[in-house]
């Protein structure tokens, strides 16, 4: 609960009272070591989601038909208030992920989550780039550039950029259930000490080699908002240009077509 309560910023006498509601309900369970699990109930609430989000539900299948198509880690994010949130994260068999794991929470700053932003008005372009919390005007018009080639390219291609070890641990730390409460705070202050750059190369040559981080495509909803987006990573090699060409033509096929069932229905 002590946890709890400093995640949330609510006092101990109100925490206590809500968890033993959520935990009556069967929302929450509690353990003996007097710490708190989610509950079975969840568990309908989200077949129950499932069925009222048919857009994700179609995502998710996509997402996984693309796994086995290419063998690679699949990662189905989508945007909730400020975060990325991790919907779907199918790992590979030496156990690579795309970024990050079911659940998981990333800021929506400037550069994390280029690809939802770039097709979005410039009042929200504005309001990404603010959350970066950056005044270096070169820096803003790098962020800028990077959201014109993805939207050129229909795609995002992020290269290596020196920061993957830090995110990396942060990240291993989450998936192992030990969630740091303070992972905004952690992850902002990566982004701010090394005044991170969305990494793309500027062409892709085909016989050239690149460290690929991630390939991102957004899917759009109905109201032409980037609402979910699928993304290729994990990869164990560099890739070449012909290969990234191939991986987000296929990515995009996926996008289009979950978009085209959408529309369908």
């Amino acid at each position: 609960m002590a946890e709890i309560v400093r995640a949330t910023k609510i006092n101990v006498a109100s925490c206590h009272a809500v968890l033993a509601a959520l935990t009556s309900r069967g929302y929450l369970t509690r353990l003996p070591q007097k710490t708190y699990v989610l509950g079975p109930a969840l568990i309908a609430v989200g077949h129950a989601s499932r069925i009222s989000q048919p857009l994700v539900a179609r995502a998710q299948d996509a997402a996984r038909e693309l796994f086995n198509e290419t063998g690679l880690p699949v990662l189905l994010s989508s945007v909730v208030g400020g975060d990325i949130l991790a919907l779907t994260s199918l790992v590979d068999r030496a156990g690579r992920s795309a970024g990050m794991r079911l659940g998981q929470r990333m800021p929506l700053e400037p550069p994390l989550g280029a690809h939802f932003v770039a097709w979005a008005s410039e009042e929200a372009i504005e309001e990404w780039i603010a959350r970066g919390g950056e005044d270096d005007p070169e820096l803003v018009q790098a962020w800028r550039d990077a959201l014109a080639l993805v939207r050129k390219r229909g795609f995002q291609v992020t290269l290596g950029s020196g920061l993957e070890t830090e995110f990396a641990s942060l990240m291993a730390e989450m998936a192992s259930g030990r969630q740091p409460i303070e992972y905004k705070d952690r992850a902002n202050s990566l982004v701010a000490a090394h005044a991170w750059r969305l990494a793309q190369p500027e062409t892709i040559e085909p016989a050239e080699l690149y460290d690929v981080v991630l390939i991102a495509a957004p899917i759009f909803d109905q109201t032409g908002e980037a609402r979910l987006s699928l993304c290729l990573g994990g990869f164990a090699e560099k890739l070449s240009g012909a290969q990234i060409t191939a991986y987000a033509d296929q990515l995009l096929r996926t996008c289009l077509q979950v978009m085209r069932e959408d529309r369908g229905s």
